[in-house]
């Protein structure tokens, strides 16, 4: 009987240790972290290099990837 392993890769997300599934992209990495991509006002950077939102389903995530997640909020 041969098992199937998903090992799960380790990211960092604003400086917190966090795993994700092999082969997850940015849109899906946002969706765990319950955002919604298509909410306007978030940007996102993988390795200090700005992703734009329209490449975010076809940017795979690496293992030991650095994420920064911006969200602007309203206020004053």
């Amino acid at each position: 009987m041969c098992r199937k392993h998903t090992k799960k890769m380790k990211i960092r997300v604003n400086g917190e240790e966090k795993t994700v599934n092999p082969n997850s992209n940015i849109y899906d990495l946002l969706i765990a972290l319950e955002l919604k991509p298509t909410q306007a006002g978030i940007a996102v950077a993988v390795n200090q290099e700005v992703i734009p939102k329209t490449k975010w389903q076809t940017t795979e995530l690496q293992e030991n990837s650095d994420v920064e997640i911006i969200r602007a909020v309203q206020g004053g």
